[in-house]
């Protein structure tokens, strides 16, 4: 890995860290696309209808959290804390191993339960953006260094490999007027 890349390895990771305080929930959920043998344009457009893919299941999520109106009417108020990653784009020998998220998640409404979360997650993940039901939740917490933990393991990609795109900016969400609102 050039220094370049170590560099902006490095720029990412601290800016990430600096929201590990926030996060309260973890979820790793496989995406439909598998990556065996692909070249790198067919690597590309799996990539980008990933995406495309997540940015379906974030507005669902944002609605079903915050109800349509306000998600919609007030953005900066009302969307969770979203960080995303996407693992698995580099070429793969596995026959088995698909595109998957990583998400961290902050900024809650205080009266949605654990389940109810996961329940919202599954409807937009597998219903609504129609991606596999292969999904793994952890509960952070508030715990800052396992969060902080769980963003270095998302970004693993990123370290180990030079992949600085694993980061998925587009589809990150930091509402800043949310947290300055507490």
């Amino acid at each position: 890995m050039d220094s370049k890349t170590k560099a902006e390895v490095v720029a990412i990771t601290e800016f990430l860290q600096q929201h590990s305080h926030r996060i309260t929930h973890a979820v790793v959920a496989h995406t439909r696309y598998k990556t065996f043998e692909r070249s790198d344009f067919g690597m590309q457009r799996i990539v980008e209808r990933a995406k495309q893919d997540c940015r379906h299941f974030r507005n669902c999520l944002n609605k079903e959290l915050f109800g349509g109106n306000l998600s919609t009417r007030k953005p900066l108020l009302y969307r969770p804390l979203l960080i995303a990653t996407l693992e698995g784009s580099l070429v793969s020998t596995d026959r088995d191993l698909t595109l998957h998220y990583n998400f961290a998640f902050g900024n809650l409404p205080q009266r949605i339960t654990e389940a109810e979360f996961q329940t919202m997650f599954r409807n937009c993940w597998v219903n609504h953006a129609k991606q596999r039901d292969n999904i793994w939740h952890d509960v952070m917490g508030g715990d800052e260094r396992k969060a902080g933990g769980w963003l270095g393991y998302s970004l693993k990609e990123a370290g180990q490999r030079g992949n600085v795109a694993v980061w998925d900016f587009e589809n990150t969400q930091i509402p800043y007027a949310a947290f300055d609102a507490d």
